[in-house]
């Protein structure tokens, strides 16, 4: 990512507002038809009467072209191609129909928009496109800002988030909360954009403003609150309940407040969750949508647990070598669905998804390991030798680039990108987006038998090691923050771990095949 606080700041504040859709020829008889055909075909759309809606927005760029309102439906009309239809080719067909025909209208910013989401949700998605398309959105909206400015900035920081590229995030996020208030965003979506504020301002290491992004949550809260009230009870079970947004709020404070100990961060055993099906050979736990989730390799069983240790479910999956679960289920106010592998294929909420290299008939026959991804999926086939990438549609997208690797037991995604193994010769590996070493934990460092690694919410390092045991957390550059080692750190609670994870408030939550349980250190 190329773009910066300043640069930024300089776009938003400098640019010249274009001036609005004229006029010209139509009449105020023509104009207030327009207005009523408008009216009728939000009615209907509002209805999911889309035919009858469409019809009326097409009705207005085909025989009231110079309304003041056909750039409107014109955009209208694309965004339903999008976001309903699903075909991206026939959308940006009336958008390049809709720059041709009214390149003054007032919905250009937004057709730019429209245009940057189909950039960023394409297989394999392109953020560099979608980037220019958002950036273009706040230039031709002009120092005002338009309605799409606040969705524009928040886009800009959704792909510096993913590239860890902070500051960006930051200055993006400041101006669509600061400078666009009169952008028609919801009080959720405001709230959302102030947490992801102070995630990033945490991130940078700047503890007090983040705190300060926290305090500035509380008023947003309540206006949710109103909100939900208003809108009945059906917004209040969505994914942007006040009672959801406010369990976040409190989680980012406790995950910030560990951090700031002199002595660096520290967890002090708080129980132990037992599974109610005998773990066998227990291979690895996650934590997702609220839910502990704990993958047992001989019961062939995938078992899901509250946090507070009451059994909810189990699923069968035949020969599991591994599962992830995606960090977007909250963004579409579903559960979480476990993405399992299964030597041969993926398991995808119970659908088998065949991976295929290239174009051919060649599949993937060893899979041993899995992180979801943004874009899908990266898999370490143990024939192969490598770490591959895939669409969540199972569409093969490359190889992601390393030296050559033997026994591969664990990878992630750090989230800047990199790629993360944990070897059994060589230790615990990171690697850029070209494939070049970027951090190395061998044996000799103090980790001699590394089982697991994972991420918390502000990217910060965590590293288990069966011997000691041991735990190691690193910050999100890899410099060291923490060592604990041998049972005190846990209470005697891990004797012989297998996997860990980092719940969204920095809970940590330990497999241990010695005592067949999830310890809970808080």
């Amino acid at each position: 990512m190329t773009t910066r606080v300043a640069w930024l700041s300089a776009l938003i504040g400098l640019a010249v507002a274009l001036p609005l859709f004229a006029q010209t020829g139509a009449d105020a008889q023509l104009e207030r038809a327009a207005e009523r055909r408008f009216r009728s075909a939000e009615q209907f759309y509002a209805g999911g009467r889309y035919g009858q809606a469409l019809r009326d927005f097409e009705a207005i760029v085909e025989t009231m072209p110079e309304s003041r309102l056909a750039d409107d439906a014109a955009l209208r009309i694309a965004r339903h191609r999008f976001d309903v239809e699903g075909n991206p080719a026939a959308a940006e067909e009336m958008v390049d129909r809709l720059f041709r025909a009214y390149p003054a209208g007032d919905s250009i910013p937004g057709a730019h928009l429209l245009l940057g989401e189909i950039a960023i949700r394409s297989l394999p998605p392109r953020p560099e496109d979608a980037l220019a398309e958002y950036e273009r959105v706040l230039t031709v909206g002009g120092a005002a800002g338009s309605r799409w400015s606040f969705a524009a900035l928040t886009g800009i920081a959704g792909i510096a988030s993913d590239f860890m590229d902070d500051r960006t995030v930051a200055g993006a996020l400041l101006s669509a909360l600061h400078e666009t208030r009169s952008a028609p965003a919801s009080t959720a979506e405001r709230f959302r954009a102030r947490m992801l504020l102070a995630r990033t301002l945490a991130r940078l290491g700047e503890s007090n403003a983040a705190f300060g992004e926290v305090a500035g949550l509380r008023a947003d809260l309540l206006r949710v609150i109103r909100d939900e009230a208003a809108d009945g009870a059906e917004a209040a079970g969505g994914a942007f309940s006040a009672a959801r947004l406010a369990e976040e709020a409190r989680q980012f404070a406790t995950l910030v407040s560990r951090y700031q100990s002199p002595g660096g961060p520290a967890w002090r055993f708080a129980g132990a969750i037992q599974p109610p099906q005998r773990l066998d050979r227990p291979l690895r736990v996650r934590v997702a949508e609220g839910s502990l989730h704990v993958l047992d390799r001989d019961t062939d069983e995938l078992q899901t647990f509250t946090p507070e240790g009451e059994f909810e479910a189990a699923v069968g999956v035949e020969d599991p070598r591994d599962f992830a679960y995606p960090d977007d289920g909250a963004a579409g106010g579903g559960a979480a669905v476990p993405v399992v592998a299964a030597e041969e294929a993926l398991i995808v909420g119970g659908n088998l998804v065949t991976l295929r290299l290239d174009n051919g008939p060649e599949r993937l026959r060893r899979i041993r390991a899995l992180t979801v991804t943004p874009e899908g999926y990266w898999v370490w086939d143990d024939r192969e030798k490598g770490v591959f990438r895939f669409a969540r549609s199972g569409l093969y997208l490359g190889r992601v680039p390393h030296p050559r690797l033997n026994e591969v037991h664990r990878i992630e995604r750090h989230p800047a990108g990199h790629l993360i193994v944990i070897e059994d010769r060589q230790g615990v590996l990171a690697f850029d987006a070209e494939g070049r070493r970027i951090f190395h934990l061998t044996r000799d460092s103090g980790f001699p038998e590394p089982v697991d690694v994972a991420f918390d919410a502000l990217g910060n390092f965590f590293v288990l090691d069966r011997d000691g045991p041991t735990l190691g957390v690193f910050d999100r550059d890899f410099n060291p923050l923490v060592r604990l080692e041998g049972e005190a750190w846990s209470g005697g609670a891990v004797r012989r771990p297998v996997s860990l994870d980092v719940g969204p408030d920095g809970v940590l939550y330990v497999l241990d095949e010695s005592t067949r349980a999830v310890a809970v250190l808080r």
